[in-house]
């Protein structure tokens, strides 16, 4: 072997000479015994027929050394392979240049291989045709991708008694070299481009064309874990931070972009201290770049963390109606040991489609730790059933403590929502966020061209925030304490019914003079003592009272989830029923949450039930 680093040229020695030292170029004919008794005829290394039986007194080797001479001879004469046909002979049939025999094959040995004469003659016909036909130097394949970085192998064959000579036109994109194996070449990508490789033995030669091209998107090889919370963590949380975690594991190329993330649809809901893996199908492409199929195992563990009290709410509806793209709001969170709230409800009264980003960004070289429980509804028409989605979901999540633990790295913002808004559609959700650790964090909500949206905001992943200033950073001022509102109520047989207005007694700055009006987003736990002093038993109800408007309301009472999707003014709908039995009191425990959309302050009525008629509700 001889090999010329500088010129990445070299000389690959195939094994595969044949004819004169002085000849340019003869076909390869030899035969080949077996040690059954059969033999074959080959042709330039492939096989072109195989002889099994005995005719007219000769042996199959014999039979296999007279066509080797027969063809010998005709292309000694300039044979021209194309014209090798068959004919039918009696029961036999012959494979005939011209009118001269070549072969023939009789009817025992086409029953010798499972077959008739004319069909194994053709099937021998064609091999002759095809093996005669090879060109003297051919490489396989003649177009070849190689992934940048990767290599791939190229075989070459040569019927030439010279060496063969191989060279790249461009090795700072494709590097050639040679295997052990003979007959083969390696093909390196070292640069991202096209080029040719160039074989050349005598005076034939052959191209392969280069092209070296990246993945759209790679893997970052480092161990995938993500962190949930809850009692129990549903499936769907499950599945979709596996999804996003494995998003994460990867870096796609400028011009690439994820088409599918595929997880199994056989996974199952995980309790706590539980862990899973999860296999996770990323699939990737763009233009100029070759499409990549990653499998990502990302492991999806249920750890349990202590609840963190809740203190402050942060309320974004200033705009309600987006007349503009700007800043809705900003806020700062800290790791104190203490969780926030964000309540936001914003319609798109634009005549364009918007973006709609909440984000949370760390600016510090520190990396952080966030907690999300959510209620995010998708974005809706109407402004009041987004409000009872968005809430339902919230309190679903914070009574099973379901959440997720973001990492966030330094100098980089991660999306909690990306979501375009239509025309006069609506966005709300409620939000409780609590940081395990780092450097405060910046909380934003932004209306934003949809486009931009799309192109800079994709959820789920951390994405690289140089330049924001917390300091210099405007916060908004609508952030209110002790969004926990805990009070006793108490209605007794025989006098004045309870009415408890939800949203009434609205929070309060802290140092401005500026209220929460409706409360919304804030927990209402209630105890309601149902006294019955008298001597017969008690039928008493809960209902709740649309007092303000059309409005919605999530009920938990003594556990027990109560849904009243809507209900239009001033009509009613009937909670929860109790008998008290004579002397008793009964307590019931009423949790809810005025929600986004709806008309507060609404009522709570504690009532003798058959008092009032025409409540009503869906």
């Amino acid at each position: 072997m001889l090999f010329n680093k500088t010129s990445l040229k070299f000389v690959l020695l195939l094994l595969l000479t044949v004819g004169a030292a002085n000849s340019a170029f003869a076909p390869k004919l030899l035969v080949r015994a077996e040690k059954d008794g059969s033999a074959y005829l080959c042709i330039n290394g492939g096989d072109a027929a195989h002889f099994i039986t005995a005719n007219a007194g000769l042996q199959p080797s014999d039979r296999a050394k007279k066509t080797l001479e027969r063809l010998s001879s005709l292309v000694q004469k300039g044979l021209d392979p194309t014209k090798i046909r068959t004919k039918p002979s009696g029961r036999n049939s012959r494979i005939l240049m011209g009118e001269t025999l070549i072969a023939i094959v009789t009817t025992a040995e086409a029953k010798a291989h499972s077959t008739t004469a004319p069909l194994l003659s053709e099937v021998w016909a064609a091999n002759i045709r095809k093996l005669l036909t090879l060109p003297p130097l051919s490489a396989k394949p003649t177009v070849l991708t190689v992934p940048y970085g990767e290599t791939r192998n190229v075989e070459v064959l040569s019927l030439l008694p010279q060496s063969v000579v191989v060279e790249s036109k461009d090795p700072t994109i494709a590097a050639v070299d040679v295997m052990k194996k003979p007959g083969f070449i390696v093909v390196t990508g070292c640069g991202v481009g096209d080029t040719d490789i160039k074989l050349q033995s005598g005076e034939y030669a052959t191209m392969v064309t280069v092209s070296v091209r990246k993945y759209a998107a790679a893997l970052v090889p480092s161990e995938r874990t993500v962190v949930v919370t809850g009692l129990v963590c549903p499936s769907s949380l499950v599945a979709r931070a596996a999804r996003d975690n494995a998003v994460q594991a990867i870096v796609v190329e400028p011009a690439g972009t994820i088409q599918q993330v595929s997880v199994p649809q056989s996974l199952t809901a995980l309790g706590s201290g539980q862990r899973v893996q999860v296999p996770v199908i990323v699939e990737a492409s763009g233009p100029g770049l070759l499409p990549v199929h990653l499998a990502i195992p990302v492991v999806v563990q249920n750890q349990a963390m202590n609840r963190a009290p809740t203190t402050w709410i942060m309320y974004s509806n200033n705009p309600e109606a987006l007349q503009k793209f700007q800043s809705l709001f900003s806020g700062r969170l800290e790791a104190s040991g203490q969780a926030t709230r964000l309540l936001y409800h914003h319609q798109n009264m634009m005549d364009r489609k918007i973006g709609f980003v909440i984000d949370v960004v760390n600016p510090s070289a520190t990396p952080a730790k966030l907690h999300v429980m959510e209620g995010v509804s998708s974005p809706m028409l109407d402004t009041v059933i987004v409000g009872y989605i968005a809430g339902l979901e919230f309190m679903e999540n914070q009574r099973g403590f379901v959440g997720r633990v973001f990492d966030i790295p330094a100098f980089s913002r991660q999306i909690l929502v990306s979501q375009g808004l239509g025309h006069a559609y609506t966005a709300s959700g409620i939000m409780e966020l609590f940081q395990v650790s780092g450097n405060p964090l910046l909380l934003r909500v932004t209306a934003e061209p949809e486009e931009q949206r799309l192109s800079d905001s994709v959820s789920d992943i951390p994405i690289p925030a140089p330049g924001v200033d917390m300091m210099t950073t405007a916060l908004s001022d609508q952030i209110y304490p002790d969004p926990l509102q805990k009070t006793d109520v108490t209605y007794t047989a025989g006098k004045q019914w309870v009415f408890f207005r939800l949203g009434k007694d609205h929070l309060k700055h802290a140092t401005e003079d500026l209220k929460l009006y409706g409360n919304y987003g804030v927990t209402y736990d209630i105890k309601a003592n149902i006294e019955n002093p008298t001597g017969s038993s008690l039928n008493a109800e809960v209902a709740f009272e649309a007092t303000a408007g059309p409005t919605s309301g999530l009920f938990y009472i003594d556990g027990d989830v109560v849904k009243v999707k809507y209900l239009t003014s001033l009509a009613e709908a009937s909670l929860y029923r109790v008998t008290v039995p004579p002397g008793k009191t009964k307590t019931v425990s009423i949790r809810t949450i005025p929600l986004s959309g709806s008309a507060y302050p609404a009522t709570l009525v504690i009532r003798p039930i058959g008092t009032t008629a025409g409540m009503g509700g869906k």
